[in-house]
């Protein structure tokens, strides 16, 4: 839904057309003419790729404002880390909502690898690119983990980074992930591993691994019973919650103080 709304508010051309006055109006009274807004290559790549005109004149000004502002956060994003971006979504400024604009490097996933650049409050921008590098290294870590832990490979995890202070994202290792992520995951175990003590047991040790590299990961872990482990990715795995598939299902993290806390949640 989210998407057909970025879509919407970019092809507003037949609704929010600006007539008589605007940027593009001269001022014959004027000794000093300000020369007229064009639109540059990228711009206009842009506007032809989106299906809509691509001189400057016959944009309504939705549409001048919008191109202007996906240009300067592409370009905000190649500067700031020298990698081309492919846009995939902009949202106009609302209410509730600070502008945004999501792209992904280019050749990239938009599943894994979609970045957001919001405008603040004052202007200026944010991204959350880092966050994006980081996550197959810090997944890769844990599926390491819970691998050794069972001496198996028939588990599965899927991990989200919320917050990272890593700063050479060309170097990330367990040691530069450590005390420096935030972050989510879903631990996915075959039915053949454990029982519920075993499962409990583990999302313990689990923890004080957490702890131990001063990691911040809210986790599930869910023992399965059906189906096939080797069925479950990135793409699906959420149709995997509920009753037909997951025997227990363990909320586990590490508090601020360092408490431990293991939670079983009802599957439904």
């Amino acid at each position: 839904m989210k998407r057909l709304k970025r879509i919407y508010i970019l092809l507003l051309s037949a609704v929010l057309i600006i007539g008589g006055s605007g940027c593009g109006v001269k001022n014959e009274s004027s000794e000093t003419k300000n020369p007229e807004p064009t639109l540059n290559e990228w711009q206009k790549d842009f506007l032809s790729e989106q299906k809509l005109p691509t001189e400057y004149e016959e944009l309504n000004l939705t549409q001048r404002l919008s191109v202007a502002a996906i240009y300067e956060m592409i370009m905000y994003l190649e500067d700031k880390y020298g990698v081309t971006f492919e846009y995939t979504g902009y949202v106009r400024p609302q209410i509730l909502e600070n502008e945004y604009m999501t792209a992904i490097p280019k050749g990239g996933n938009e599943l894994t690898d979609t970045v957001t650049v919001t405008r603040q409050d004052d202007g200026t921008l944010k991204d959350d690119y880092p966050n994006i590098v980081v996550r197959p290294y810090f997944e890769q870590m844990i599926t390491d983990y819970v691998e050794d832990y069972f001496g198996s490979d028939d588990i599965r995890v899927f991990s989200t980074v919320t917050k990272t202070s890593i700063n050479d994202l060309t170097i990330i290792t367990e040691e530069t992930i450590s005390g420096n992520i935030s972050g989510r995951s879903t631990v996915f175990i075959s039915k053949d591993l454990g029982s519920k003590e075993e499962m409990i047991k583990f999302a313990n040790d689990y923890c004080i691994w957490l702890k131990k590299h001063d990691i911040s990961c809210d986790s599930q872990v869910m023992l399965l019973y059906n189906p096939d482990i080797s069925k479950i990715n990135r793409i699906n795995y959420s149709d995997y919650f509920g009753k037909e598939y997951i025997k227990i299902r363990l909320m586990c993290y590490v508090e601020k103080n360092g408490e431990i806390k293991i939670e079983e949640r009802q599957v439904r």
